[in-house]
């Protein structure tokens, strides 16, 4: 078998070569793409980092029996429109499924500049943001339907902002004209030619904190959906008032902020899930769970506003910051307290975290199968974020694929065991498993199958991924 491993995460790298060698001990591996064979393969495996991929489905093409970790698109998971997309879809027609009652209510947007928030408004899908904005308007901050703004197709908690007023969204947006000194004018420039923004006065911190030290962005092509690649990340510059590069951006959704939570040492934190999707189309829980927490000391928006209190995303927070508060918990263990909630929450939460994600991946492929292209030659990793409030109910927030791995204590133990479940659930859909172990059977039952559409979905149409 020819082995070619590239992941996102450098550190794991060495690791997984060691999990296939568990399985496979004649595998070839290539420390160099261009040392990889270009002509037709019995058997090849490869594990990329998700968004450098394109040349990589030629390999795949040319194998017999090939598997990598990405499917040609998952746009309708990753994308946030996307997926409230897949969500409204879905319950349209089952008012009975579980989306309806645990994710939370989500209006897709198309925005651009402050002045013209009124129209976006006005166009959007569905008015209830719209009309719970003015009703918003002769109510106390505390008596508000609060909600939070997230960019549709960009990660890391960037970008993100809450509000309960027209007013309060359009303060957040990019003016359409926007007035410079001509010493500002030159420093902008100057900052839009190196692609970053740092922090100024006004700038908000966690933006600069994800821009200057995340790189992140997404390439044209995917963010017109047509899927994975080698292209050009673009970055988004934050002006120096605080104000989202809406006109850039665009696409946007808003959600309704879950404000009563239980908080775990005063603060908020939500549930990673990781979520195996295999082929075409198996899915799979990993049972140990991260809980993630948030910097600073929850307290709802009104009385708040500071996004360190209320995101919990651990891109916003430096390397001291999350070991000291230790914001990354096994969900499991003492750390979140059993009494939180009463005796036995724990057990409920997963099993919701299970029927939820099997229920969302069955509505993405029967609803949005351009935009999630399940192959029996592809798997991919995905990281499922779910709140829970005061009455023990999760609700989905996103998911995201190609998520980070910290090389830290908890995190990074989970991280291994996950990984080295990942690779047997790959070598097995590859038949390329070692019978008769007691210890990889250990390592296979982390995983725990909540769906299995193989025989439910269509024949696939896909006989070639076009990696151009």
């Amino acid at each position: 078998m020819h082995v070619f491993i590239n992941g996102a995460c450098p550190w794991l790298n060495p690791h997984l070569r060691k999990f296939i060698l568990d399985h496979v001990p004649g595998a070839i591996f290539y420390d160099s793409f261009e040392d990889f064979p270009n002509e037709p393969l019995e058997e090849s495996f490869q594990y990329l980092d998700g968004w450098e991929i394109g040349r990589n489905f030629a390999i795949l093409n040319n194998s017999k029996n090939g598997l990598i970790n990405a499917y040609p698109s998952s746009d309708a998971l990753a994308r946030k429109d996307y997926l409230a997309r897949v969500v409204d879809f879905w319950r349209a027609k089952r008012p009975e499924s579980k989306l309806a009652d645990h994710v939370p209510l989500t209006v897709r947007l198309s925005l651009d500049y402050a002045e013209y928030v009124d129209e976006s408004l006005t166009a959007a899908d569905d008015l209830t943001l719209l009309y719970s904005l003015e009703q918003n308007e002769g109510r106390e901050p505390k008596e508000r339907t609060w909600w939070i703004l997230k960019p549709a197709l960009i990660d890391c908690g960037a970008g993100i902002r809450i509000f309960s007023t027209v007013e309060e969204l359009a303060s957040h947006l990019e003016l359409a004209e926007y007035e410079y000194t001509d010493d500002e004018e030159e420093e902008e420039e100057e900052k839009e030619k190196n692609g970053v923004s740092l922090s100024l006065p006004g700038l908000n911190a966690l933006d600069a904190l994800v821009t200057t030290i995340s790189g992140f962005g997404l390439d044209d092509k995917k963010a017109q959906g047509e899927g994975k690649g080698d292209h050009k990340r673009v970055q988004y510059v934050f002006k120096k008032d605080g104000r989202i590069p809406s006109a850039q951006m665009r696409e946007f959704v808003a959600q309704q902020y879950i404000v009563r939570i239980p908080p775990v040492e005063g603060k908020k934190w939500h549930v990673r899930a990781y979520v195996l999707a295999m082929g075409r189309l198996k899915v799979h829980v990993f049972r140990e769970l991260l809980t993630l927490l948030a910097c600073e000391d929850y307290q709802p928006p009104w009385e708040n506003p500071s996004l360190r209190s209320s995101l919990t995303n651990t891109a916003l927070q430096d390397e001291d910051e999350f070991v000291s508060n230790e914001s990354m918990r096994d969900f499991w263990s003492d750390a979140v307290p059993e009494k939180l909630l009463g005796g036995g929450w724990k057990e409920s939460v997963w099993e919701q975290i299970c029927n939820v994600t099997a229920e969302l991946f069955k509505a993405a492929a029967h609803t949005m199968a351009d935009k999630f292209n399940t192959v029996d030659k592809s798997f991919e990793l995905f990281a499922a974020d779910f709140l829970v409030d005061v009455e023990g109910r999760v609700w989905l927030l996103e998911v995201n694929e190609t998520p980070a791995f910290y090389n830290h204590d908890k995190a990074g133990e989970l991280a291994l065991r996950l990984m080295e479940s990942v690779v047997f659930a790959a070598m097995e859909h590859m038949g390329k498993t070692r019978a008769g172990d007691e210890k990889l059977e250990e390592v296979k039952n982390r995983f725990v199958k909540v769906l299995d559409e193989t025989t439910n979905l269509p024949k696939s149409q896909i006989t070639e991924i076009n990696c151009s």
